[in-house]
């Protein structure tokens, strides 16, 4: 939910494209809350359109800023260490990241297959078609394990070597996807940097 504000599409499928839909969708799901539209409506004394609203208001006001990473782009140096820095390196050169997590939010907010659900010769979820998932915001990433669209790795040091061996081969894998062999090290500073990306959340009006 941080920073959804600036998406342009909502859920691992990305089947919403504003979060006026999206913050309707749990409410309904039966393995959520479970409720109807009417029933929720009645509950809170707020029509369907004004509690779509009211949500997706407050949860564009769910903000994360003023990381490590943030500093050091605005001007700060000694916002990052000298392992900060390799990690930054090799997330913007060896290990590819940029290919998908771009820009500010670290998002393109595009659909992927990684292999990711790619199970015993097929696919475990087919996610929005042929095993693709929309790329996550790696803002507080190193707060929000565990990972993938099926919580499946449970550390960042296990996302790096998923990735390091360039996902899970199957037919309409990525064409990004590819093994990168980083050293150990190099995969260490890539940790330490994706940690520099936790910063000071803010939600509501504090």
């Amino acid at each position: 939910m941080i920073n959804r504000g600036y998406g342009r599409a909502f859920f691992w499928d990305a089947r919403s494209s504003s979060l006026e839909e999206q913050v309707l969708k749990p409410i309904q799901d039966p393995n959520e809350m479970d409720l109807t539209i009417e029933e929720a409506s009645s509950r809170v004394g707020l029509n369907a359109t004004a509690m779509s609203q009211a949500l997706a208001s407050y949860v564009r006001s769910i903000l994360s800023g003023d990381s490590p990473y943030d500093r050091f782009i605005n001007g700060d140096p000694a916002a990052l260490t000298e392992e900060h820095r390799a990690g930054l390196q090799i997330f913007r050169g060896k290990g590819n990241c940029t290919a998908c997590h771009v820009g500010p939010t670290f998002t393109d907010e595009r659909l992927h297959n990684t292999g990711v659900a790619w199970r015993d010769g097929q696919l475990a979820d087919v996610g929005a078609g042929k095993g693709t998932f929309k790329t996550p915001t790696l803002r507080e990433v190193a707060r929000t394990a565990p990972y993938m669209h099926d919580g499946s790795l449970a550390t960042l040091e296990d996302v790096i070597e998923f990735y390091d061996g360039g996902g899970r081969p199957n037919p309409n894998l990525d064409s990004e996807m590819r093994p990168l062999h980083l050293t150990a090290g190099e995969k260490r500073a890539l940790v330490v940097f994706l940690q520099a990306l936790s910063g000071v959340i803010r939600e509501g009006t504090r």
